[in-house]
């Protein structure tokens, strides 16, 4: 499998196991959003549009904190049959539930068993050839007749919004239909008509490395591997509230889409976690990672208040018109690093490195390490006007340093911002990376002719808040 695929699976892993976005607890809990599926189903088939399941059943936790399955014909909560244990993968949060892929949709069916008479053209029949790639594509498909197609049951005739999964020979492909054009499939090809407009949520969680393992588990044959109707009818599905599946599916699709942006093989899941860091940084910087806000103070009020502010301008400012090296929103501005922040003198404030007693209170901050507790003789050179940025000046070791601390002495730049300091720190990281490797020259020189494309104040944060977030889910991924 690609790395990149692999990297998919593990953003779905931490989905369906409640780890990708927080849970609220105020959201419907998932329990009762089964009940609704419960008497979606029934309707259908007092309709006569679905058949009854003989035996429905629902998991629940015990007392003991053990699942049980419970078996019943009709409503489960007035009829039970019998209870017996079952093996879940894994611990649910809090209002979420386990349940058979089969309580969530309104049938699972696969093709017509018989071979179709072929036409020339007509209504396309796909095999899983026509769906490998986990898309529909339609430009090489067999045909059978209209006849043939109205001929099908309804649980054999996908209809937009519904799921495809291959269950023989390459099985486990899981397809989306999304198309409201007519076609069939072979037998060796499942269509899930799902309850609930959750389709969406479903669609992932099938995809995810816990119902991969399931599948290879109980598929049999030896040609031709095949997972059976009734085991993938079986198959445990971890279902989150209706609110939070809406949120997942979001998370999902932004994750996916720059996951899908990088456009370059990896070699492993640390490359790509990195390449994703700095892609996210990237549209960060270009004002495309949030939306703008319709009421943000534009940009270039916060300019004026820092040039009311800050009277004297910073030594290396930028004098030279900036001529933008991309586009930016409308409400944002170009800037030289100069207006929006100030170097401010590391010297007074360093300490040889003979002088650091590890058993000190002070942290001692360098371009290449932090020393926590390292000097306590005095507290005169201990920087407390945090939060500052520091930036290494014969390195890209750039840092965040929101407590108090003493500069070691090796050349450290000390950043003070006047915007949001945090979003500063992640520009100075972005621009810092730009800047062509010359050993020990003074990157500082260069990081001030780099422009600075500031975004209004309330975005600032907005970024800052989303970058945070998608660092913390790739950091999750790669341990």
């Amino acid at each position: 499998m690609k790395v990149v695929e692999q990297f998919k699976r593990r953003i779905l892993d931490l989905a369906i196991r409640g780890k990708l976005v927080p849970q609220d607890p105020n959201d419907e809990p998932a329990s009762i959003l089964l009940e609704r599926i419960k008497a979606e189903k029934a309707k259908l088939v007092k309709a006569s549009k679905i058949k009854k399941v003989k035996s429905p059943s629902e998991i629940v936790i015990g007392s003991d904190g053990a699942a049980y399955e419970k078996f019943g014909s009709g409503d489960l909560s007035h009829a039970e049959v019998r209870r017996r244990g079952v093996d879940v993968p894994f611990e649910l949060p809090q209002g979420w539930v386990w349940a058979r892929l089969d309580s969530l949709c309104h049938s699972i069916a696969d093709g017509d068993h018989q071979a179709p008479p072929q036409e020339i053209s007509g209504i396309p029949f796909l095999v899983i050839s026509n769906i490998s790639n986990g898309v529909l594509d339609f430009s090489n498909t067999r045909f059978v007749g209209e006849d043939y197609y109205k001929s099908l049951q309804t649980t054999r005739i996908p209809s937009e919004g519904d799921i495809l999964v291959t269950v023989t020979g390459s099985y486990g492909i899981i397809v989306r239909v999304d198309t409201d054009r007519h076609f069939c499939f072979q037998r060796h090809i499942a269509l899930l008509k799902c309850c609930a407009n959750g389709s969406d949520y479903l669609f992932n969680a099938l995809q995810s490395n816990i119902v991969k393992r399931y599948f290879d588990a109980i598929a049999t044959g030896t040609a031709q591997k095949t997972v059976a109707l009734n085991h993938l009818r079986n198959t445990l599905i971890p279902i989150p509230p209706a609110a939070e599946q809406k949120r997942i599916v979001a998370k999902v699709e932004e994750l996916f889409s720059i996951v899908d942006s990088l456009g370059v093989a990896a070699d492993n899941l640390e490359s790509v976690a990195k390449r994703l860091d700095k892609k996210i940084l990237d549209l960060a910087i270009r004002g495309k990672l949030v939306p703008q806000g319709p009421n943000d103070e534009p940009a270039s009020e916060l300019l004026k208040c820092i040039a009311a502010s800050h009277k004297s301008p910073c030594k290396n400012q930028g004098e030279e018109p900036i001529a933008p090296p991309f586009e930016i929103p409308d409400s944002w501005e170009w800037v030289w690093l100069g207006v929006i922040s100030c170097l401010i003198s590391s010297k007074k404030n360093q300490i040889l490195t003979k002088e650091i007693k590890q058993t000190g209170k002070w942290a001692v901050v360098s371009q290449g390490q932090n020393l926590v507790d390292g000097y306590s003789d005095s507290d005169e050179k201990v920087i407390q006007d945090v939060p500052i940025i520091l930036f290494g000046d014969h390195t890209r070791n750039v840092k965040y340093l929101d407590f108090p601390f003493v500069v070691g002495a090796d050349g450290t730049k000390l950043i003070q911002s006047f915007v949001d300091t945090k979003w500063l720190y992640y520009w100075v990281l972005y621009a810092s990376s730009k800047i062509r490797d010359r050993g020990y020259a003074r990157h500082w020189n260069e990081l001030i002719h780099i422009p600075v494309p500031l975004p209004p104040l309330a975005e600032q944060k907005r970024i800052v808040a989303k970058i945070e977030e998608l660092r913390a889910v790739i950091k999750s991924l790669t341990m």
